[in-house]
């Protein structure tokens, strides 16, 4: 419970690490589009989301057994498990609530692709259907004891696929299909960013919510959710410091005297230490944690600076680069360096003489991005030539927190004329009118 708490948290962290990344007329535009999916997602859960991936079925589909979570609440006052084929180490009403918090982090990461030009009700009607046809059967898949690819031996301690992978896919995938904003320019810095500081205090919040995203995968306080929150601290660490070393040289070559380190990049450079970690956080050594984070961070750098010189494709907030690219990463990288002497629950990497780990991981992947990919494109364009799904360009360039959410922008007092003053100057001899007059 109290890692659900934490990880309940990182959904109203993440509105303000994207929020500080945006132009000021999107600011709280930003920040609704995160926490909007605290009101909907756990509603969606209850009612048939977690039946749908944790319930009785087969291992494709769940079923309404569980809906509206009723089978939940009649237990015990001391709490029991009611479903013998999840875990059974904590109670289910607890193992709902923190699947619940999963599930309801993941399409607001979506939202950082589309900043400043979808339109509220279909974004909202998105993520309610995304959730149900796109994120609950990949949770079943992945993350039931039953489900086909859990059952195939693919490797995912707390979601480095159902999480980051689909929704870093969607993001590029909307991406594309909204088009560009309307002053969009691939070689331009983004203007505005003029809070930064809710950049820096929603990544700190996102770093310590990450502890009960990894260690309580573990289900229980025990020596694998040690594991995790370990590797899970050194993997971002990691990947900040060689991105630190990567902006200095970067400035160096750039012929800046001066060390340049971006803030907007330190922080991305921890989350995408922490998404690679994340796939991999219980099943390998600290040392491996280290080097995936090295590795994560090395290869998101350098495909960013690809991206702005040859992909000018407008995710806005590199939702793909950080969660798509990292949570990929990770994947492979797991099939690597996975170990059943450190998880008994686990299994051999291709490191340990098991190389079909590696081909495993590879097919989550490539199950995950088609599926994550198609789904949200049928999605948008169903909802594209119904509803639209754009902000007109002129409302684009006022900025959202005028149009769709009602905040006025204060007027520029009009000019008054002030009287014309007269000052005596030194030396004190000599006497000077000097007019002065205000805009």
């Amino acid at each position: 419970m109290t890692s659900t708490g934490l990880v309940y948290m990182m959904t109203p962290a993440l509105a303000c690490f994207y929020g500080g990344l945006v132009e000021n007329k999107n600011f709280l535009n930003q920040l609704f589009l995160s926490v909007v999916c605290m009101a909907i997602i756990p509603a969606q859960w209850c009612l048939f989301g977690y039946s749908f991936a944790f319930g009785p079925g087969n291992s494709v589909f769940g079923s309404f057994q569980y809906a509206v979570l009723s089978p939940m609440a009649m237990v015990n006052r001391n709490g029991e498990n009611i479903d013998k084929s999840n875990v059974s180490s904590v109670t289910s009403l607890a193992f709902v609530a923190f699947q619940c918090s999963f599930a309801t982090i993941t399409p607001a990461l979506i939202s950082g692709a589309v900043v400043g030009r979808m339109k509220l009700i279909p974004y909202m009607i998105f993520i309610f259907v995304w959730t149900t046809v796109c994120y609950d059967p990949l949770a079943r898949w992945v993350s039931f004891n039953g489900g086909w690819l859990h059952k195939m031996g693919v490797l995912d301690f707390s979601g480095g696929l159902i999480v980051h992978l689909s929704s870093g896919i969607s993001g590029l995938v909307a991406a594309i299909i909204l088009g560009s904003r309307v002053q969009f320019d691939p070689d331009a810095v983004n203007i505005g960013q003029t809070n930064l500081a809710f950049t820096m205090l929603g990544t700190g919040l996102l770093w310590v919510g990450w502890m009960g995203f990894t260690g309580g995968a573990a289900f229980a306080a025990n020596g694998i959710a040690a594991l995790a929150i370990v590797n899970t601290n050194i993997g971002a660490a990691s990947s900040m410091i060689i991105w630190i070393i990567l902006d200095i040289i970067n400035g160096k070559l750039r012929g800046c005297n001066s060390s340049f380190i971006s803030i907007p990049g330190l922080c991305s450079a921890s989350v995408v230490g922490l998404v690679v970690v994340t796939p991999a956080a219980g099943f390998i050594q600290p040392s491996y944690a280290l080097l995936m984070g090295f590795i994560g961070g090395l290869i998101v750098y350098s495909f960013l600076a690809c991206k702005k010189r040859f992909l000018h494709i407008d995710d806005t907030l590199d939702v793909f680069s950080c969660h798509g690219l990292g949570g990929m990463i990770g994947t492979i990288l797991t099939g690597l360096f996975c170990q059943k002497d450190v998880n008994k629950q686990g299994n051999n990497g291709a490191l340990y003489g098991n190389p079909a780990q590696f081909l495993h991981q590879l097919i989550g992947i490539l199950v995950t991005c088609i599926y994550a990919g198609a789904c949200t494109a049928i999605i948008l364009l169903s909802l594209h030539f119904t509803v639209g799904i754009r902000i007109h360009q002129v409302d684009q360039a006022r900025g959202l927190d005028n149009v769709v959410h009602g905040v006025i922008e204060p007027r520029p007092t009009q000019d008054i004329k002030r009287p014309i003053i007269q000052r005596r100057t030194q030396p004190s001899n000599m006497i000077a009118t000097v007019n002065i007059e205000h805009e």
